[in-house]
């Protein structure tokens, strides 16, 4: 993870520019600073006028640079062209971070890949001031803060005197509801990452803000890990596909300001193997 220190600069692919100093300038930028495009769900009332007024959702996020490529003093402007280029390669699929700097914020980031790469040959070109064109797509619209957190739902045992008789009934079992406060310092929804460690039983995921759950099925040991993309809608168990312990329940994320997350299930903890859930996520902004 690159870290940039000069305002206006961008990075991506290990490939910083923008920025006082740097030999690519950064003319223009279009389209990420306000909201992207929205996809709309309005229909027509038939043989009436105006509309069903339906849901509206943003687009994906295109984002425009006019780049001025120049030498800097060891290697010309052509040369750092061919190393522009050669970075800002179209991708097949998935995307990248693509780093930024623009104040009054600290370092920030949105998943973006190339779209488009377009130089223009000039008398300009000639004279080493060379005119790009390039365009990222991002599917998620939203950027994010550079910082990662993290917060735990752990479900600690109950402690007692240890006694040398065994009876027929357990104790420190049962359910119990945990709570952590995931804080989305952005002003657009995050979708976090929940990794669960057994052992539990019938988990139970949710944000108490929303009054939004997941309720989970299925008996897990101490060595089960279930983990839940909430952006993606993806659940694994043990790093494959899982949606079929998924019983019932709402699909949550982080509004903007604190949430409530919990966990409930039951069979918790022991003294050797602690059941927990670590929430990982960056605040968010469109």
């Amino acid at each position: 993870m690159p870290t940039l220190t000069q305002p206006y600069s961008f990075s991506f692919d290990d490939l910083t520019f923008g920025g006082a100093g740097s030999p690519y300038q950064i003319l223009s930028l279009d389209g990420l600073e306000g909201v992207p495009g929205l996809r709309v769900q309005d229909d027509n009332r038939g043989y009436a006028d105006g509309m069903f007024s339906g849901r509206d959702f943003y687009n994906g996020r295109t984002i425009s640079f006019i780049i001025q490529v120049t030498s800097d003093g060891t290697n010309s402007a052509q040369t750092n062209l061919n190393t522009l280029q050669s970075t800002l390669l179209p991708q097949t699929s998935g995307t990248k971070p693509l780093y930024f700097l623009l104040p009054p914020s600290n370092q920030q980031f949105i998943d973006a890949r190339v779209r488009g790469f377009r130089t223009t040959i000039d008398p300009n070109y000639t004279y080493g001031l060379i005119m790009c064109q390039v365009e990222f797509f991002c599917p998620d619209p939203n950027y994010y803060a550079n910082n990662e957190q993290t917060a735990l739902l752990a479900y600690t045992p109950p402690t007692g005197r240890v006694y040398n008789r065994v009876y027929n009934l357990v104790y420190g079992g049962g359910s119990a509801v945990i709570t952590t406060t995931v804080t989305n310092n952005g002003w657009a929804n995050a979708y976090p990452n929940i990794v669960l460690t057994g052992p539990i039983i019938d988990p139970v995921l949710g944000n108490q803000t929303q009054n939004k759950q997941l309720n989970l099925i299925g008996t897990y040991t101490a060595g089960d890990t279930i983990e839940i993309d909430l952006y993606n809608k993806l659940i694994t168990l043990n790093g494959q596909p899982a949606r079929n312990i998924l019983n019932s329940g709402e699909w949550f994320w982080a509004q903007p300001g604190n949430n409530i997350f919990t966990l409930t299930g039951d069979a918790g903890s022991t003294a050797t193997n602690v059941t927990q859930a670590v929430v990982t996520w960056n605040s968010a902004y469109v």
